[in-house]
């Protein structure tokens, strides 16, 4: 059946919105499960009984890094589940897993073990819901709409962590335990599993674009294809350094702003900041993918060029800033443009690599940006002062400019 209308266009389905909504939600969740205990650390170690403050710490950083170790390890088996078992049943999966996982974790919330337990049921669910927003937009969506798809799955992920940033300490000092906490992200887990299963389809009846544009390579092809493009290559440099820098800022955000700012922020504002690099990513994400979806071209690299160079201003900013409302303008900057922008870098990295699978495109460039991540982070371990972290973060940033100075833009060949 011929999926074209009688002035050229190919039929896309309005279904697609409930799938990628669905889908959002997902993401939101598995993040909220990770940022749970982020701005809640003393109580958490405490309420699970540890007496020294290091042990505890340690206890409840642990179960972030779970998470980190489970994204660097399963996420070329998921892309290889994506190629096998297809969009539903894979993420699917991850959902459901999320689902169980947390309503464990709040049935039994008052044990640290039963937490540790759940916790490794997340990091196993995690890569499916995290490497796949490629799979939703490249199944779903007309490549004019494709990198606002793939920013949606994103922003979701920033919604979830604005979540457990915010709303665990909402509920707690609303009088609810820590384990009457969990138990209500549990519910919220099973019932987004509900939704997943019953709503999510894998693909419309007909593709949203010529039918040899919507067939993939094979899981070992993809991947070998993917690595001989120049381009595709250049886009994993730049994932992998952004991703790093982004996750070593935000482990290490209120060490390092605090001796910025000589003690001038305290830890409730550094809260704040997060929460706005964050939000403004959101915002950010939404504009910058919807401008470059209506680029007469649907362009990726010159608004992804743009907006980081904007974004390093913004890193900049929090080296000489001495007070809260100068770092909440860097906050705005690196939040929009840099944060913001990392969408269109995997819906490049996608074009780039076609037919390469979007699930393995997008799952190697997560893959390899939660690598930096740790390598970072042991890095950051060496140096003398957090200053001298954050110069180094920007010295990075600066760096992987150069490599997308270095791309050429690659777009779907069309027949």
């Amino acid at each position: 059946m011929k999926n074209i209308d009688s002035e050229g266009a190919y039929r896309v389905y309005s279904y697609r919105w409930v799938v990628l909504a669905i889908y959002g939600l997902s993401t939101a969740v598995i993040q909220l499960m990770w940022t749970t205990f982020f701005s809640i650390t003393t109580q958490a170690w405490q309420y699970y009984g540890f007496t020294d403050a290091q042990e505890g710490e340690n206890a409840i950083s642990l179960l972030s890094i779970i998470f980190m170790a489970g994204m660097i390890v399963l996420s070329i088996p998921v892309m290889a589940a994506f190629e096998k078992y297809g969009f539903k049943k894979a993420v699917g999966f991850g959902v459901v897993l999320t689902g169980i996982c947390a309503i464990v974790r709040g049935v039994f919330g008052d044990s640290y073990t039963a937490v540790l337990v759940a916790t490794v049921g997340f990091a196993v669910a995690q890569p499916f819901l995290l490497n796949s927003p490629g799979l939703v937009a490249g199944k779903w969506f007309p490549e004019n709409e494709r990198a606002t798809a793939n920013s949606v799955g994103l922003l979701c992920s920033y919604v979830g962590m604005c979540l457990g940033l915010l709303l665990t300490l909402v509920m707690l000092d609303a009088g609810m335990t820590i384990k009457g906490m969990l138990t209500a992200y549990g519910v919220l887990g099973i019932v987004t599993a509900v939704l997943f299963v019953a709503f999510v389809k894998e693909k419309p009846p007909t593709p949203p674009c010529a039918e040899e544009d919507a067939v993939r390579d094979d899981f070992k092809s993809g991947i070998k294809g993917a690595m001989k493009k120049k381009d595709f290559v250049l886009a994993l440099i730049v994932f992998f350094c952004m991703f790093g820098v982004f996750n070593t800022f935000f482990t290490m955000i209120e060490p390092i702003l605090r001796e910025l700012s000589g003690d001038a922020v305290d830890s409730t504002q550094v809260g704040i900041l997060g929460v706005v690099i964050l939000v403004s990513g959101i915002i950010g994400s939404v504009i910058i993918s919807m401008v470059s979806d209506k680029d007469r071209l649907q362009r990726r690299l010159p608004y992804a060029i743009g907006a980081n160079v904007i974004g390093t201003v913004g890193l900049v900013i929090f080296i000489f800033a001495g007070n809260f409302t100068m770092m909440l303008i860097a906050s705005l900057l690196y939040g929009i443009f840099i944060v913001g922008a990392a969408p269109l870098t995997l819906t490049f990295a996608a074009e780039a690599s076609f037919p390469t699978s979007e699930g393995t495109s997008e799952g190697l460039l997560m893959w390899a940006g939660n690598v930096a991540g740790v390598i970072f982070l042991g890095a950051a371990s060496l140096f003398g002062s957090n200053k001298a972290v954050m110069i180094a973060l920007v010295a990075v940033t600066v760096l992987y400019l150069i490599p997308m100075f270095m791309a050429k833009e690659t777009k779907l060949q069309k027949k």
